[in-house]
């Protein structure tokens, strides 16, 4: 979960403040998608997307670490 964590937080902008627990949920439900998607360490602009969204979607309140990669894989069919 090392890496889940560093890409989470490195997309973060400095202004944005998440709880830990936020936080936690954000990087299972990271690499948990990123999973899903097969999208691996060597993809970093996949990895980039995924954490963006993840970020933008708990900045709007949704910090359940399932909802948060359910609603990214559904995004993630409905562009494929």
């Amino acid at each position: 979960m090392g890496s889940a964590m560093t890409t989470i937080h490195s997309q973060l902008e400095s202004h944005t403040v998440f709880e830990p627990e936020a936080l936690g949920a954000m990087s299972q439900a990271f690499h948990d998608a990123c999973n899903a998607l097969h999208i691996f360490a060597g993809d970093e602009h996949g990895r980039q997307v995924v954490a963006t969204r993840i970020i933008d979607l708990a900045s709007t309140g949704v910090i359940d670490a399932k909802a948060l990669r359910d609603r990214v894989l559904m995004e993630a069919r409905t562009a494929a």
